[in-house]
C-alpha cells in the first residue's frame, strides 16, 4: 500500500509550483462560495456549514496521525498537535461549534497573521497526490474560509482590543510551548530554529532575534488582519441594502 501515491513521503512540495497554484485557485474559488452562501443561505444553514468545516478541520488532524502511526511516521517531536494550526484546527469542533465571539476573536487573529502566512509561503515537503499535502491545505486553507465564513454570517467582528488579548495569549502560549520544545528536542512554533523552506522568519534574522522581531512585528500582522474586518462590514452592509 505504501506503493501507492497517496501513502508516499518522497514527493517533494514545490512553492507556487502547479500544485501550490492550483490550491491558491481552489482557495479563492471556495472564498467565493462562502461569501455568496452567507447571501443566499439561512443563518441554520450557514450554522450547519461552518459545523461540517469544523468536523472536517479535526478530521484531517486525526486522519493524518493514524496514517502516520500506521507507517510508523509519526514522532513525538514532529506530530503533536501543538502549532497552532494543527491545535486550532483539532479543536475547531469544540470551540467553533456555535459563534462565539469570545474563542472567535483571539483564534482569528492567530489564523489570519499565521495561517495566512502558512498558505503563501507553505512549510510543506511532500507535494501532490501524498496524503500530508491534503492535511496541510485542508488544515490551513480550512481555518482561513472558516474565520471569513463565521465573520461573515453571523456578525463577528474583531476588535482592537482584541489585538492586546491575543499578544497576551500568544505569549502565554510561547512560554508554555518553549520548555516543551526543549524536553522532546521539537521545533513547534518554530521557536527553536526556522522553516527549512523560505518563510517570511527568514527576513527576520537569526534565532533568537526571529523571535524577538517576530514579537514585534506581530502587532503589526494583527493590525492588518482588521483589513478583512472592516470589508467584511462592508459586504455584509451592502448584501442588506
Amino acid at each position: 500500500m505504501t506503493d501507492l501515491p497517496f501513502f508516499r513521503n518522497d514527493i517533494s512540495f514545490v512553492a507556487y509550483g502547479n500544485s501550490h497554484l492550483s490550491v491558491l485557485f481552489v482557495s479563492a474559488l471556495l472564498l467565493a462560495l462562502v461569501l455568496v452562501a452567507s447571501k443566499k443561505l439561512s443563518p441554520n444553514q450557514n450554522l450547519v456549514i461552518g459545523r461540517c468545516l469544523t468536523v472536517i478541520l479535526a478530521l484531517s488532524i486525526v486522519v493524518f496521525t493514524i496514517f502516520e502511526l500506521i507507517f510508523g511516521r509519526f514522532t513525538i517531536a514532529d506530530d503533536l498537535p501543538l502549532s497552532l494550526c494543527n491545535l486550532f484546527a483539532l479543536l475547531a469542533p469544540f470551540v467553533l461549534w456555535n459563534p462565539n465571539h469570545k474563542y472567535f476573536e483571539p483564534i482569528y487573529f492567530l489564523v489570519m497573521a499565521g495561517t495566512f502566512q502558512a498558505i503563501v509561503t507553505p512549510d510543506l515537503y511532500f507535494d501532490y497526490p501524498a496524503y500530508e499535502f491534503f492535511k496541510y491545505w485542508i488544515t490551513h486553507v480550512g481555518l482561513v474560509l472558516l474565520m471569513i465564513h463565521y465573520m461573515v454570517c453571523f456578525a463577528l467582528y474583531p476588535t482592537a482590543i482584541g489585538i492586546v488579548k491575543t499578544f497576551g495569549w500568544l505569549n502565554l502560549y510561547v512560554v508554555v510551548l518553549l520548555p516543551i520544545n526543549f524536553f522532546l528536542n521539537a521545533n513547534y512554533f518554530y521557536l527553536i530554529e526556522k522553516p527549512i523552506n523560505p518563510s517570511v522568519l527568514d527576513f527576520f534574522g537569526p534565532w533568537p532575534v526571529y523571535i524577538l522581531v517576530a514579537e514585534i512585528l506581530v502587532m503589526g500582522f494583527f493590525a492588518i488582519a482588521m483589513i478583512p474586518v472592516f470589508l467584511a462590514k462592508k459586504f455584509v452592509s451592502a448584501s442588506k441594502s
